[in-house]
């Protein structure tokens, strides 16, 4: 077995690289949990408006629908900028109390 220099072992071996694969492994996960989420919530949403707004067009409160239908659909754009500012507003009010020693730049 070859002997590693110490820059060899301290790349190799590093908490740094480790938390990095880590983070970059739960990220991967998340995005495609997130994906399976996306797809299954516009094929319920399809299977409902299909059903539910069949024949909207000949309703009395056609606009009120329609523009319900272009919510639904928008739903997951909108939200999503709302939900990581909330979330990370929520971590920063968070931080201020518990300080994680790990995460400042003077430790």
């Amino acid at each position: 077995m070859p002997t590693l220099t110490e820059e060899e072992k301290t790349e190799l071996y590093s908490a740094d690289v480790q938390k990095s694969v880590y983070i970059k492994r739960l990220t991967s996960n998340i995005s495609d949990v997130n994906l399976v989420l996306i797809i299954l919530y516009y094929v319920f949403l399809s299977y409902y408006t299909y059903y539910t707004y069949g024949s909207f067009r000949y309703s009395t409160q056609y606009y009120k629908k329609l523009i319900m239908i272009l919510l639904l659909f928008a739903y997951p754009f909108i939200i999503y900028p709302i939900q990581y500012y909330v979330y990370n507003f929520g971590k920063y009010l968070i931080s201020l109390v518990y300080n994680n020693i790990y995460e400042t730049n003077d430790w």
